[in-house]
């Protein structure tokens, strides 16, 4: 990581003209960011002051500070219509969503009633895209009242977080509206959330809140500042000499979103086996009710005559694939926003439901963060050596991996059937799925051959090494050094399997047909070659028990670990595979014992940053 070559000290914000108060850096509390602050003015490194910081807080507010962090807010980004130019993003500075503007070709300035937030996330895209000649934000301080401190049409782009993660709420008036549409000479983009949406993002990855039937019509007559219906947040993005705004719902809320779903056609709302069991939803959705009650939207728009291109980036993809690959040009079908910060596209034939294994169905896999651009090309390469060297394991076929209308990508064959979490608690399926793995799985490993005190510290030590530089927590560390030195006595010197590993196979990495039985094994970023053999199984059975029970990691590790608590198909699926590769029962019993260090390992070398004491706090050791 480089320091910003243009840090913003606090005194050159303050000179914008916001007024001397400073209000606290939401979503932490005053002062949270002051440390943090002087050591990047300082000239240090944003990654490692980052951690420090997430050390520091309460728990909560890392983890909302965590999730507002994501690159993933910004997985509407390729259907911009335009490839760069300035843009202007206004709402809370630490939102992740300004990296992926700024990975996409624009210069983004970012508008924010905070100081301290600006100056903050200013020092995080600087360091996420270094090299750059110049900034790639640049931040200016506004508390909302009077005008922007630029001149009519400044920018190409102009994104507008209304939303309650965006803010504080300052920049929710109509005043700052009008405001918005003066600054924009191209396309706008305004995201808010929905004064009738059933439930609501807590901040933190997986919490949301359902209202009870009086809070829902108290919020739903009395919205805070922001929420809208659709119409409202169409009028409020619209207004003389602009088109009308393309409306999308970002499901199943703004502060934490899975989906973009369009609402004026384009990518749908997929609605698997386990969510048709919620009659309740599947009738709303049959009534026509989602874009009245989904939580929130994003609308985008354009000035008219305006030079903005008439179809979306990723539209402009789609042709360029179709003539590259000689197949018919199809639909945008599916947009998913990934935890690990990618946007995927799944498309189907044009004039089509969704089908698989057919020219034009295809997935695409863009980046949104940085990390991401490391990990789509393993991925690509994945694909190509699984076909070459072990074409009995089922994998997508590989089409495209290049730039294409200036963004990264890779595009795969897309795969029927679903991904496995639509199958969790239903034991014949699931019991198909593990036997299947554990053949597949199977044939990435070579032969037994004996482990010398360099391989185990390039196989393992290299790997307790990487976990103790985050762990902190004394007890972990203890932990750590005493279960290293036991898995050398137990694993040097004795025959051992290598592996090509997937790193991260869990259920959602995994399609399955109607049956149970595997098609395919998804997203290969994580992949590395000669690895630790077992591991990819063992987190798949951890995991998927870990969803099934609604427990934490620590707890479905203890029951996996030892096999004394498995089901007969978890325990033969485990028992075939070392048979089939050759791991004997002592080496399968200190290679479960070590399971939280792999999945603690593989998460630190695919971050982008560190939640430090993680494996404290998940697996209690």
């Amino acid at each position: 990581m480089h320091p910003p070559a243009h840090p913003a000290p606090a005194a050159e914000l303050a000179g914008t003209g916001a007024p001397p108060d400073e209000p606290p850096p939401a979503p932490l509390p005053p002062a949270a960011l002051d440390d943090a602050l002087a050591r990047l003015d300082g000239g240090e490194a944003f990654k490692p002051v980052l951690e420090d910081l997430l050390d520091e807080l309460a728990p909560d507010d890392a983890d909302r500070l965590m999730q507002l962090l994501r690159e993933g807010r910004g997985a509407w980004v390729p259907l911009l219509r335009g490839r760069g130019g300035a843009a202007l993003f206004l709402g809370n500075a630490l939102s992740g969503a300004v990296v992926p503007l700024a990975l996409a070709g624009f210069d983004v300035t970012v508008v924010d009633a905070s100081g301290a937030r600006l100056r903050f996330g200013h020092h995080r895209t600087e360091a996420q895209l270094p090299g750059r000649a110049r900034p790639v934000s640049r931040p200016v301080r506004h508390d909302g009242r009077g005008p922007l401190p630029f001149p009519d049409g400044a920018f190409d782009l102009v994104v507008h977080d209304a939303t309650a993660a965006g803010g504080t709420g300052a920049h929710a008036g109509g005043e700052v509206e009008a405001e918005v549409r003066r600054v924009a000479r191209g396309e706008l983009v305004r995201i808010g959330d929905n004064r009738l949406g059933y439930k609501r993002s807590l901040g933190q990855r997986g919490a949301f809140h359902v209202p009870g039937p009086l809070e829902y019509a108290a919020r739903a007559l009395r919205p805070p500042p922001g929420e809208r219906t659709l119409p409202g947040h169409r009028r409020a993005a619209g207004g003389a000499g602009l088109e009308r705004g393309r409306a999308f719902a970002l499901y199943p809320h703004s502060g934490e979103f899975a989906l973009v779903v369009g609402l004026d056609g384009g990518p749908r709302l997929p609605v698997g086996p386990k969510e048709r069991r919620n009659r309740l939803k599947t009738a709303a959705r049959a009534l026509g009710l989602f874009p009245v009650l989904t939580p929130s939207f994003a609308i985008l728009g354009a000035r008219r005559a305006s030079g903005v291109p008439p179809t979306a980036r990723v539209e402009r993809v789609l042709d360029a694939l179709a003539a590259r690959l000689g197949e018919p040009r199809p639909e945008l079908d599916q947009l998913v926003a990934t935890r690990d910060n990618a946007a995927v596209c799944l498309t189907r034939p044009p004039g089509r439901g969704p089908a698989a294994d057919a020219p034009g169905a295809w997935v695409l896999h863009l980046p949104l963060g940085t990390h991401q651009l490391e990990q789509i090309p393993r991925h690509a390469e994945a694909l190509r050596l699984l076909r070459e060297r072990a074409p009995g394991v089922p994998v997508p076929v590989l089409l495209f991996h290049g730039e294409l209308e200036g963004l990264e990508l890779s595009c795969e064959r897309r795969l029927g059937g679903w991904t496995a979490p639509q199958r969790s608690g239903d034991v014949p399926r699931t019991a198909r799925m593990l036997a299947d793995a554990a053949q597949h799985l199977a044939l990435l490993a070579t032969p037994p051959a004996p482990l010398d005190a360099d391989g185990f510290e390039r196989l393992l030590g290299a790997k307790f090494d990487v976990v103790a530089r985050h762990a902190r927590e004394p007890g972990t560390l203890r932990w750590l050094a005493e279960l290293r030195e036991r898995l050398a006595g137990r694993l040097v010197g004795r025959p051992l399997p290598r592996a090509l590993c997937h790193g991260d196979l869990r259920a959602k990495h995994v399609q399955l047909d109607d049956d149970g039985r595997v098609l395919g094994y998804l997203d290969w970023g994580t992949a590395t070659e000669d690895d630790v053999p077992y591991y990819d199984l063992l987190h798949l059975l951890t995991h998927e028990r870990k969803q099934e029970a609604g427990c934490s990691a620590g707890e479905a590790w203890r029951l996996v670990r030892g096999r004394a608590g498995l089901r007969e198909h978890e325990r033969a699926a485990l028992d075939d595979h070392a048979r089939a590769i050759g791991l004997d029962e002592d080496a399968r019993a200190a290679l479960e014992e070590a399971y939280p260090v792999f999945v603690a390992c593989v998460a630190e070398r695919n971050w982008d940053y560190s939640r430090p004491r993680w494996l404290h706090r998940q697996f209690g050791v």
